[in-house]
């Protein structure tokens, strides 16, 4: 199917998405068609078109063209095609994230399948959802009738006049203000205050915050929003992508976050509309690097729209015209050389942010003389990179900070136990730092798997001597070497230095680390020895070969 093609609905009507596996809820799926035909909508049922074209291409356009998700859920999971790691049945939940979705779960269910368990016990807990429960189809068909009733209903009380930039004119929040964080922002008055100085002072209309996973991007965007947001006549909205696994799916979403009741074909154009008119509304996108291809929607809202000012959140620079990149840095800490005791080291960010959490899981920890040097070392080696230092201090609860210090060797399973309000991908610094690994391409992935071989920085000859064996097996990748490191730099995976006017590059020890391989000795003692006649430290043989070697897929 070409990519313009576009696979229509049956009825261009007001449509309601049915998800469920067929065979096995038959029955109940001719039940749900039933209660949303008495309303005189359309059901989008798989089985109802589409024949030539591939099943998941069918689903993903079917719910692009649908305002409503019924969701009907009994013991299966449904089938994973090969290649896949969920079920159409799942995927079909996941992409249906912006519209209204009603769940409804058939019970009792003694043969469950555990998958399916664990996907229903997540769905409870989204905010967003309403889910019920029933026994039979002639329960099922009263209960969608009702939930689509109520749901049109509130709808369109929705869709009335709002006024002013904080709400509407009841005083209630507009849809998509920006989080209000729990937890006090650590060090970042600087880079808030250039930001500001972007927007404000320089007029620039669209800025993004790049960095590693875990350097705080999205914290920090908050907080830029919170602060500028009462200086822009209608106010601040926020766009979180994170559950948007496909570029075409961020306009619906952006909707969502501007309180839009549109879908389908009409999405782009009713965002357009409503962003036209308005003056110096800021819009965050929170997590692009997962749906980098909707970077020209982007670019074509900001032309339209010129009160429209983007900041915009990504691993991955979308390389827009009139873009500002901000680079997150990780916090300051102590250097190895500074004084040890509590007053100095308490002065830099990574410290303070160590001991502010750590106080919060154990509030008889305080820094002192005797624990002041072994923080210090803990943020040095973790790069001052707030998730990972937040992710140790919650292990002071266990262990002292000498006893964590004594255990950095494992680094990848000591930072974990994230707060389980966040992302399943941030709760552990190996699962973050593997979400940015696995956005590359494959080409990328092997360059940067073999840049561990290097314990401090490296330059371009030294980068472009382990690469020898990819232009060996093709040689048409020879002369790519400059173009991989811009993107592996681009992604924030790599980052830039100069040291007396030389450029020179360097990975943090975090990603470094996070490795599992199987060493083939033969390959790598060539580039080791060959990368250490280039110049730069060396991590020792055995574990840079083992760390050059296949990647399968971690950082």
């Amino acid at each position: 199917m070409a990519e313009t093609d576009v696979i229509r609905t049956p009825d261009q009507r007001l449509r309601a998405f049915v998800s469920s596996t067929l065979q096995e809820l038959a029955a109940e799926r001719q039940a749900v068609r039933d209660a949303v035909v008495s309303l005189r909508l359309v059901p989008v049922m798989f089985e109802l078109g589409a024949r030539p074209h591939p099943p998941r291409q069918v689903y993903r356009a079917y719910l692009a063209q649908s305002q409503v998700f019924v969701g009907v859920y009994w013991q299966s999971n449904g089938w994973i095609a090969p290649g896949e790691q969920v079920s159409g049945l799942e995927d079909e939940y996941r992409l249906a994230a912006g519209l209204p979705r009603l769940i409804h779960v058939k019970s009792p269910a003694p043969e469950r399948e555990p998958r399916l368990a664990r996907m229903l016990a997540r769905i409870r807990d989204d905010a967003d959802v309403s889910y019920q429960h029933f026994s039979d189809p002639g329960q099922l068909r009263g209960l969608v009738e009702n939930d689509l009733a109520v749901l049109l209903r509130e709808r369109f009380q929705a869709a009335g006049p709002r006024a002013g930039g904080a709400g509407d004119a009841q005083g209630a929040p507009l849809a998509g203000a920006p989080p209000v964080p729990t937890t006090p922002l650590v060090g970042r008055d600087r880079d808030i205050a250039a930001i500001g100085d972007l927007v404000v002072g320089e007029g620039v209309r669209l800025v993004t915050l790049t960095g590693p996973g875990g350097v705080g991007k999205s914290r920090l965007a908050v907080e830029v929003a919170g602060r500028l947001g009462p200086g822009f006549a209608d106010g601040a909205r926020f766009a979180d992508l994170t559950a948007v696994p496909a570029a075409e799916l961020v306009a619906p979403a952006v909707a969502a976050a501007l309180g839009l009741n549109t879908s389908g074909t009409q999405v782009i154009s009713d965002v357009t509309a409503y962003l036209r008119p308005r003056l110096l509304l800021l819009l965050e996108l929170d997590n692009f690097e997962q749906v980098i291809g909707a970077a020209p929607l982007v670019a074509d809202l900001l032309t339209a729209a010129p009160g429209l000012v983007v900041l915009v959140t990504s691993r991955i620079v979308p390389r827009l015209s009139g873009e500002h990149e901000v680079q997150v840095p990780t916090l300051p800490v102590p250097d190895a050389t500074a004084g040890s005791g509590a007053a100095a080291v308490q002065k830099y960010a990574a410290v303070r942010l160590f001991v502010e959490r750590a106080h919060a899981v154990a509030p008889e920890f305080r820094l002192t003389g005797g624990n002041a040097a072994a923080v210090a070392e803990i943020c040095r080696r973790l790069d001052g990179l707030p998730l990972a230092i937040e992710l140790a201090a919650v292990r002071v609860k266990l262990l002292p900070p000498q006893a964590l210090l004594a255990r950095q060797g494992d680094r990848m399973g000591l930072l974990t136990g994230g707060a389980v309000d966040l992302p399943e991908r941030q709760r552990t610094l190996k699962t973050t730092l593997d979400w940015s690994f696995g956005l590359l391409p494959a080409g990328q992935q092997a360059l940067f798997a073999r840049l561990g071989v290097f314990a401090g920085t490296f330059g371009l000859p030294a980068v472009e001597a382990i690469d020898y064996e990819a232009a060996a097996a093709d040689p048409g990748q020879a002369g790519q070497v400059m173009d991989t490191l811009g993107a592996l730099v681009d992604s924030s995976l790599v980052r830039p230095e100069t040291r007396g006017g030389e450029p020179r590059f360097r990975l943090l020890d975090t990603c470094r680390d996070c490795t599992t391989s199987s060493p083939r000795r033969g390959s790598w003692s060539w580039s080791f020895s060959t990368a250490s006649r280039w110049g730069g430290p060396m991590r020792s043989s055995r574990s840079a070969v083992s760390t050059a070697s296949s990647w399968r897929g971690h950082c």
